[in-house]
């Protein structure tokens, strides 16, 4: 009788050790539909492109061309060296 009701405590332990973990992990892993809302609506209208202001860099072999630093929203275009 004592080695009945042993196992059947560690029985019930080890599932209740296991539904606890389980549950824990489930928890963490996934995100809550108000943060991938978030997370969408921030990342609406993200244009990458150049910014500017340019400034002009010296080219191997002497000449020099324009780059954008990507400071601020102002659009810019880079140049080929000249």
């Amino acid at each position: 009788m004592k080695k009945t009701l042993l196992l059947f405590s560690m029985l019930v332990t080890s599932i209740v050790c296991i539904y606890t973990s389980h549950e824990k992990s489930n928890s963490t892993k996934g995100m809550t539909m108000l943060q991938t809302a978030n997370i969408e609506a921030l990342a609406n209208n993200e244009s990458i492109s150049n910014t500017g202001p340019a400034e002009e860099k010296k080219c191997y072999g002497g000449g020099h061309k324009m780059v954008c630093r990507c400071i601020n929203s102002n659009p810019c275009t880079g140049t080929d060296c000249y």
